[in-house]
């Protein structure tokens, strides 16, 4: 039987619950680095892993193995978002991976940290986070930046970031801009921008 008929095996007998035969064929299948079958393997473990801790060890080592049939450290990110939702709730774990990962230079680590810390209400951590994750070169983080600023009260350091990117053409930045100096009494109320026309 030949890689694929394998492949679509064990992928029928996982859609109708028989994990442990579709196993069978999907763990030779990823072991040796075939992309889907580590996937399927992955996100059904981890899917378990949301309700029955048992599931969890074998969804970290699907996800572990899927970043490097991606050849992408950075896939470790989806594997700590996943980790939180986990049953045993593996939050602070989850937090070390991905902070040791923007420290070591990941751009996506630091936005993550930067995201879950403004969700639980640390605007304060958020900043740091996300101030990483704009010198290492993420391309949205500013905007997340600039409202913790805000909340912050931060608003000098808001408006310098703002007019950085709206100086260099970015609609969103120009609103976030305006909208800043017109909430500080400094300039005419404005509209949000609309969706780009094609």
């Amino acid at each position: 039987m030949d890689t694929s008929a394998r492949y679509e095996l064990g992928s029928d007998l996982l859609r109708q619950g028989r994990r442990e035969e579709a196993k069978r064929w999907l763990v030779p299948l990823a072991e040796a680095g075939h992309a889907e079958a580590v996937r399927k393997l992955a996100w059904s473990a981890s899917g378990l892993a949301y309700k029955d801790s048992l599931y969890e060890a074998e969804a970290e080592h699907w996800l572990r193995r899927e970043a490097e049939v991606r050849q992408d450290p950075d896939w470790l990110v989806t594997m700590a978002q996943e980790m939180r939702r986990w049953a045993s709730g593996r939050v602070a774990e989850a937090e070390d991976l991905v902070a040791g990962m923007a420290r070591a230079g990941s751009a996506r680590a630091a936005g993550q940290l930067g995201y879950w810390k403004r969700r639980d209400g640390d605007p304060a951590g958020a900043v740091e986070w996300y101030r990483l994750a704009v010198e290492l070169g993420h391309r949205f983080c500013w905007r997340d930046l600039g409202r913790c600023l805000v909340t912050l009260g931060r608003y000098a350091e808001a408006e310098a970031l703002y007019r950085t990117h709206a100086e260099a053409g970015d609609v969103v930045a120009q609103y976030e801009l305006a909208a800043l100096l017109h909430a500080q009494g400094r300039g005419p109320a404005v509209t949000p921008p609309g969706p780009p026309r094609l």
